[in-house]
Parts: structure tokens; sequence; C-alpha cells
């Protein structure tokens, strides 16, 4: 049974973990990034018309701040398939989701609909994340980042024997689910970390990942058509089977 490092949110790196392991793979958690509520205010989205939410995460630490009734009346828009199945967990039916799960996707989604130009609209975030959204509307309506949560860095207690194991050629892929997850992974193992992926397969959610890794000199192994971890994971038994 070969091991998948996952270096995502330890909780979760547990639904990974099941997924991995239903496809005949060994999961690791190693998880190179924890999560913090962040205060916000809600002014921004009292007067926004449409509400995007870049992941299950903006959910979960929006909703977790304010009562449902905020957005409602308002287009919710969620960036992908889990988050739009998280938004409908909490009690909101209609969701819209782009046909590509990415930034550029809901761009592109909101630019095809007249009715949407000119209106007010708030990303909801990571405060650290990235501003494509916001250059691809700011000429087609008025959008706004709202952060509710940030990303800090988390140094696994494991970090000596997962270096040991990749150095050895133990870890199968590593799979990165954002780009923060690869950047903290290069300051856990600042003189190493290229070396060490060399010895695995590399193995990411989606392009703004993938860029983040290019811009570093790594071109990943897997970069799934449909950005979800249950097509990710497809194409690592297929890679695992070539490999057989």
């Amino acid at each position: 049974m070969k091991k998948v490092l996952i270096t995502r949110e330890e909780k979760q790196a547990g639904k990974t973990a099941q997924l991995l392991e239903k496809e005949g793979f060994k999961p690791v958690l190693f998880p190179t990034i924890r999560f913090e509520k962040v205060s916000f205010d809600k002014k921004d989205l009292v007067e926004a018309d449409i509400v995007i939410f870049s992941s299950q995460n903006a959910v979960e630490f929006l909703l977790s701040g304010i009562d449902i009734n905020y957005l409602k009346g308002k287009t919710i828009i969620a960036t992908g398939e889990k988050t739009g199945k998280a938004l409908k967990k909490k009690g909101i039916k209609n969701v819209i989701i782009p046909e590509v799960y990415s930034a550029e996707g809901v761009a592109n989604l909101i630019k095809s609909k007249e009715e949407f130009k000119g209106k007010k609209a708030v990303a909801v975030r990571p405060v650290e994340g990235l501003n494509t959204l916001i250059d691809e509307l700011e000429s087609y309506l008025e959008i706004k980042p709202l952060p509710v949560y940030k990303t800090v860095p988390n140094t696994p207690e494991n970090k000596g024997q997962i270096k040991k194991e990749l150095e050895e050629g133990k870890i199968f892929a590593v799979i990165f689910t954002s780009p923060s997850t690869f950047e903290n992974f290069t300051r856990i193992f600042p003189d190493s970390w290229k070396d060490l992926l060399k010895k695995t397969k590399t193995a990411v959610i989606g392009t703004t990942t993938a860029k983040a890794l290019l811009k570093m000199g790594i071109n990943p192994d897997i970069i799934p058509q449909k950005f979800t971890l249950d097509h990710l994971i497809k194409n690592l038994k297929q890679l695992n089977c070539r490999d057989c």
C-alpha cells in the first residue's frame, strides 16, 4: 500500500484520508497549515447583491459569525461543488456553481450574465487570498474581498519522520490543495524541500496551486481536469497503476 502525504489542514485532511484509503492508498497526515477566525465588518455583506464563497472554509467561518438571514435575497455563488454542498447543508438552496471550479470560472460565469453588470459583490475568502477574482471583475461590477479567516503556518510533530521517508523514497505522492500548503512545506524544510519533492510525485488541486509550484521550479505530476479531490485521487490511482 503506497503512502500519500496530505498537507492540508488537519480537520479537512480526515476526509481526504478516507478517499485515499478507499482507493487503496495509505494516507499520511502532515498539515502544513491551520486556520484562525478573524473579525470582519458586516457592512459590505449587507450592501452586497452577490456573495461569492471561495471555499468550504469561507462558508464555515462566515456563517459561524452571522445569522443566515444576512444572505436572504442575495445571489449566492460557490467556487466549486464541495463549497456548494457546504452552503446547502447550511440551508442555502439556490447556489450557483460555475462549470470550471476556479476564480476564473466564477469570473466568466458572472461576466456571461448581463443582469450582474454594475452590481455590488463580496468575495468571502481568507485574508491572504489572491486577488484574481477581484482583478477579473472590477471593471464589470463593484467587488470587494471579505476576509473571514486566515491561514497560518503549522509545523507537524512528525516532521523528522516525514523527511526521512521522503529521502528514502517511501512516499509515493504529496498532495497540495492550496498555494499555502506548498509554501509552508518549503518553510518546514527550507534547505531540502526541492530535493525531497524530486523523490516523490506531486499532485495539486488546481491551476492556482500549480502556478505556485511552477514558480518555484516544480512541475506537478497531477493537475486534475476537474478541480476536486475525487478527480485528483483518481488521477493518482491511474499514475500508480502505470508505475506497477
